[in-house]
């Protein structure tokens, strides 16, 4: 396996057997990874034990390989069971290394409720934030969410929004968050 930086691989996902062992049929069970280039490999990330590479079982899978499709080059004595079975998958679009921007929409639910959990990530080294549907894992990005609040008192809702957002910046030491939400704390109030 070659290797991937942490910034390009997704850590920690698991398979409930959507995904097959390369090489044969098994349905695989467990923690795995996926790599930039649309790739997955077992354990929970590199290095967490022997790294097989799984294939997917799922809607992306096209069975076996028509005669026409064999790839002679694995046609041999020990090798016959590969040569009849390769699979063909389609476009995989790989891991995204930047955060996908999100606007939430407060559902009944969170108007009963009182309030929403925003996911912010933010560029480490630049002051570029994006709102996330969930918390985005890159080593490039601070990842955080903060309770909002969307129903009670206006003005108590907005002192309370300002006063979590300050707390958020001086808690990771970061500048703009109020900024970026353009100093809006009754935003989603009703």
């Amino acid at each position: 396996m070659i290797y991937y930086p942490k910034a390009n691989i997704t850590p920690n996902l698991f398979s409930n057997g959507e995904y097959v062992l390369n090489g044969s049929n098994e349905p695989y069970t467990g923690y795995y990874f996926s790599t930039y280039d649309g790739k997955f490999y077992t354990g929970r990330e590199p290095g967490d034990g022997v790294n097989l590479e799984l294939i997917s079982n799922g809607p992306n899978y096209q069975g076996e390989a028509t005669a026409g499709e064999i790839d002679y080059r694995f046609v041999g004595q020990d090798n016959y069971f590969y040569s009849t079975t390769l699979k063909k998958l389609t476009s995989i679009t790989p891991v995204s290394l930047t955060p996908q921007p999100f606007y939430p929409k407060p559902t009944l639910v969170d108007y009963q409720t009182g309030e929403i959990t925003r996911y912010f990530s933010k560029k480490v080294n630049e002051g570029i934030f994006y709102e996330t549907q969930g918390t985005f894992q890159n080593t490039l990005y601070i990842s955080f969410n903060i309770p909002w609040l969307i129903t009670g008192d206006k003005d108590n809702v907005a002192k309370v929004n300002q006063r979590i957002v300050a707390l958020k910046e001086a808690e990771l030491k970061i500048i703009g968050l109020g900024i970026y939400l353009k100093n809006n704390y009754i935003q989603f109030y009703k």
